[in-house]
């Protein structure tokens, strides 16, 4: 059953889909009427919650987690673009994944079911901010009190480089609790970009509806219309301006405004009328400039005036604009309500009409909304510092500098991640000339501003707790702090070697901005107590402090994929980690040297530097260092044969795990290679299983845009179709493809490999039609990545032939194989064994088409290439017996024949092995073989 089916009825148009469960059934509609199908991949679905232009929101149970959850679902009737809405919806799984907050809705889960995209998130018990205000008047301090914790979700996105364009009550879900939550991103975009839809809608459908459809407070956004709601956008969105953070800031003002004063701060005819007009002045004085420097151009026909003039505002419109002063598009708030001054400043300083007359950031808006909450904290100070007979004045000035002290605890990072360095990045990128890099640049750099942030957050928290509340030890912060500055420290490492990168680090680099190490270790109190303390000597400690930073770019170089220059740059710094007896330290070197033994294939010497590592580690008390190299050397222990020693690394590893606490993350480290290692033994069920719970750990622990996400999918899907398993195989390896389009984007190297396994996948299920399509899109991906004439098209040109044979259209497919052996030729040396499979296509197909005389040459070459895989080499060996036998070639038939099969039986597959007996027994007996037989007879009387 299609997702067409999950909906019901016309109902909910005009209704927003929302995340609430709000306890009762939509319209008093029956549950069979809601619910014609009863799962969403592992969801089961509970109750219709909301319905609106692109999806309906259900409530469901997730049992793998046994938790409910709000899952969207996308239309598929035809009310919206399909690609606009799947873009979209995978969209705001991108977005809001880039946002860790407590006000901003938590996502769990994207993927694919049937033919849509879902989104699974947070079930929340309550209504919306826009609800709670309609169910009657709230003293002003508790709406203010909502609306910043809603500011704060705000500021979060803007943080991660997002802007909402469609902030409003609506969109904000607020608890039974209380609690709030800035939800509904399927808007969001990076900073900068603009309101409109360009990519995604043909010109004539990028105009905003009547105004007349979109008054009511109620109204949903228009899919594919409308970029925002009109009672709330900016005047810059109206004109389709690009945006920044301080549109989202107007529209926080006017909902704010109508929620503390009861009445619109603009009405959205006029302020349209404004922006057009602002917009037709602006384009004037352009084109007045244009005219003034080039006096002697052509002159403009009238039909192409008429054809790029911007729309002139209808006539009631333009009377609006000649009546009203633009200082009178913003109401004044009513005096009659009751709310402070500086509430009313700040307010009407957000709803300036010019961007720049705003607050600098939602963060400046939100401090001067907060001068109350200032005030009263104050007066505890003052209060509390009276009564213990400290002066007024003394206790002002020590409040003041310890709010100071902590105010700048995150600024170190403000130097490591600057507008300089950012900009760095990007050039970088660009100059590797990768197809995907400005795409890449864009993502990596919304990761690391989000990592920066959470650094920030954690640095100031942690004076806080010392400097300002006193519930922190001062030990205890000081290793906090360490703990801060060697992330930090990786993290400019990393940053640093992005500002010089090459075309494999700009492929891998959102994979290596997720691999940067978790800060949550450093708020583990536990953790940071019992590991080994710093030497007392000051001048050891400045040495470990060199060292650590020095370690933190052989962390980098690593995760580029640099191993070479990781191992120039640890091998000198063995001897002098050494002679500091810091175990830690000296557990990290241990790491790195063992990972890059690894790397290079060595895996004998990558065991022993692990091994020593664990001790050094454990030695050390740096329990998660013992975990993470556990985790390592499991796997190096599968690729040496060594079994049991591997199962006996894993076992300490979980035991390592539990004394944590539990990291899901490490924990799905450990499940995913614990698969492999029984996977390697041909215990597939028992792989099969770890890696679904590596998959459902990584899920709830992982950032949706994660590649790691996509790759356990993606294993999971290809285990499954290797088990023969090919419905389900099928179905996980959509959702990676899904899943990669969403964190990597459309054209990144990932989506080839995807598209083309799923070819391969599906042909084998008998579905030619659906595997020729992914193999088509891999095919223009690899053009696209590589160029044409290039040897990786022309593996991808394979594909599509093997899908065109298997739908008899032979004459196409030897076309595509002639297409793909050419491209090789040019390109690869003539031993190159990518040969043979075109060489071979070029041969079965030709056999195919009762030319079998042409066939032999070429699969003649295909056998030549005898270093390839025994059921590769059959194959040809076997079509090569059968064109030789139609040429009268009988003897040297038999002999192709035999080998094929003893390659056949070779590679386990039994079934062809009985397909060349059958053909052998078909044979007639050749007049070849009778004289034998006759000489055998005469010989023996």
């Amino acid at each position: 059953m299609t997702t067409r089916d999950l909906r019901s009825g016309s109902g909910g148009k005009d209704s927003r889909p929302s995340v609430l469960d709000t306890g009762r059934s939509e319209r008093g509609t029956s549950r069979q009427e809601e619910l014609p199908v009863t799962q969403v991949g592992r969801y089961l679905l509970l109750k219709k919650l909301g319905e609106g232009g692109m999806g309906v929101v259900y409530s469901a149970y997730d049992p793998d987690l046994d938790r409910k959850v709000a899952l969207k679902l996308l239309h598929s009737d035809g009310r919206t673009d399909p690609e606009l809405a799947r873009a979209r919806l995978q969209r705001e799984a991108q977005a809001m994944a880039r946002i860790s907050h407590p006000n901003v809705i938590p996502i769990f889960d994207v993927g694919v079911w049937g033919a849509q995209v879902f989104l699974a998130m947070e079930l929340v018990d309550g209504g919306t901010l826009g609800s709670w205000m309609k169910e009657g008047s709230h003293p002003w301090r508790l709406v203010l009190e909502k609306f910043l914790d809603a500011g704060r979700g705000l500021q979060a996105a803007h943080a991660a480089g997002l802007v909402h364009r469609d902030f409003k009550p609506a969109n904000v879900l607020m608890s039974r609790e209380g609690r709030v939550y800035v939800t509904d991103f399927g808007l969001a975009r990076q900073v900068g970009d603009s309101g409109r839809e360009e990519d995604f809608l043909p010109e004539d459908a990028q105009e905003l509806v009547s105004l007349d459809r979109r008054m009511l407070e109620t109204q949903l956004t228009q899919s594919g219309l409308v970029m925002g709601t009109p009672n709330y956008m900016s005047p810059e969105q109206f004109q389709g301006a690009d945006l920044d953070s301080r549109s989202d800031q107007f529209s926080f003002c006017v909902a704010l405004y109508w929620a503390l004063y009861g009445k619109r701060a603009f009405e959205p005819a006029r302020m349209r009328a404004y922006s057009n007009s602002s917009r037709q002045q602006k384009e004037k004085n352009d084109r007045l400039l244009s005219s003034q420097s080039s006096s002697q151009s052509e002159p403009t026909s009238p039909m192409r005036v008429r054809q790029t003039a911007p729309m002139t505002p209808p006539a009631r419109a333009r009377e609006i604009v000649q009546a009203a002063p633009v200082e009178r598009i913003i109401q004044e708030p009513p005096r009659e309500v009751k709310v402070p001054a500086w509430v009313r400043n700040a307010l009407m300083r957000g709803l300036e009409l010019e961007p720049g007359a705003r607050f600098p950031s939602m963060a400046t808006l939100l401090d001067a909304l907060s001068q109350e909450q200032r005030l009263v904290k104050r007066r505890k100070w003052v209060t509390g510092m009276a009564t213990a007979a400290v002066g007024l004045s003394v206790v002002g000035g020590v409040a003041y500098q310890r709010t100071q002290v902590c105010a700048g605890a995150g600024t170190p990072m403000d130097t490591t991640w600057s507008p300089e360095a950012r900009q760095k990045l990007q050039a970088s990128f660009l100059a590797t000339n990768q197809p995907f890099a400005q795409e890449m640049a864009t993502r990596v750099t919304q990761a690391l501003g989000h990592y920066a942030e959470a650094w920030r957050a954690q640095s100031i928290e942690a004076c806080e707790a010392t400097r300002m509340h006193g519930s922190q030890p001062e030990e205890l912060f000081t290793r906090r702090v360490g703990c801060l500055e060697r992330r930090r420290q990786d993290f400019r490492a990393l940053v640093g070697l992005m500002g010089e990168a090459d075309p494999k680090l700009v492929e891998r680099s959102l994979d290596a901005a997720h691999s940067l190490p978790t800060l949550q270790e450093c708020s583990n109190v536990e953790a940071l107590s019992e590991q080994q303390r710093l030497p007392s000597d000051p001048g050891k400690r400045e040495e470990i402090a060199r060292l650590d930073e020095q370690l933190s770019e052989v962390t980098a170089l690593l995760a580029a994929g640099r191993i070479k220059g990781a191992a120039e740059k640890v091998q000198p710094l063995e001897a002098r980690i050494q002679a500091t007896g810091h175990l830690p330290l000296l557990a990290e070197m241990r790491f790195h040297q063992g990972a890059i033994q690894a790397q290079m294939g060595r895996a004998p010497e990558a065991s022993r530097l692990l091994s020593q590592a664990v001790y050094d580690a454990e030695a050390g008390r740096a329990d998660r260092m013992v975990a993470y190299t556990l985790i390592r050397l499991l796997f190096v222990e599968g690729k040496l044969k060594h079994f049991d020693q591997a199962e006996n690394w894993a076992g300490l590893a979980e035991a390592s795990l539990r004394r944590m606490g539990g990291d899901p993350e490490m924990l799905g480290d450990l499940l995913a290679n614990r698969s492999t290692l029984a996977e390697e033994q041909q215990r597939f069920p028992e792989a099969r299983k770890l890696l679904e719970e590596a998959r459902a750990l990584r899920e709830r622990a992982l950032a949706t845009d994660d590649p790691k996400r996509a790759h356990t999918t993606f294993n999971l899907g290809r285990l499954l179709v290797d088990m023969g398993e090919l419905e389900q195989g099928v179905e996980l390896l959509e959702n990676a493809l899904v899943q990669t389009r969403a964190s990597l984007g459309p054209r990144h190297p990932n989506m080839e490999r995807r598209h083309s396994a799923l070819s391969a996948a599906l042909r084998k299920m008998g579905r030619p039609t659906q595997a020729l399509e992914h193999a088509r899109a891999a095919a223009d991906i690899a053009e696209f990545l590589f160029g044409k004439d290039t040897p990786q098209l022309a593996l991808r040109l394979d594909e599509i032939a093997m899908c065109l044979s298997d739908l008899k259209r032979h004459e196409e497919a030897l076309k595509v194989y002639e297409q793909a052996l050419d491209m090789k030729r040019k390109s690869l040396p003539s031993d190159d064994s990518d040969l043979s499979y075109s060489y071979d296509g070029v041969g079965q197909e030709l056999l195919k088409l009762g030319r079998p005389r042409e066939a032999i040459a070429p699969l003649r070459q295909s056998v030549a290439f005898e270093d390839l895989d025994p059921d590769t080499l059959a194959e040809s060996n076997f079509a090569l017996a059968r064109a030789l036998w139609e040429t009268g070639q009988k003897t040297e038939a038999r002999a192709e024949a035999a080998r094929a099969r003893e390659q056949f039986q070779a590679a386990g597959l039994e079934p062809r092995v009985a397909d060349v007996d059958t053909w052998l027994k078909s044979l007639p007996v050749t007049p070849e073989v009778r004289p034998a037989r006759h000489m055998r007879r005469t010989s023996s009387r």
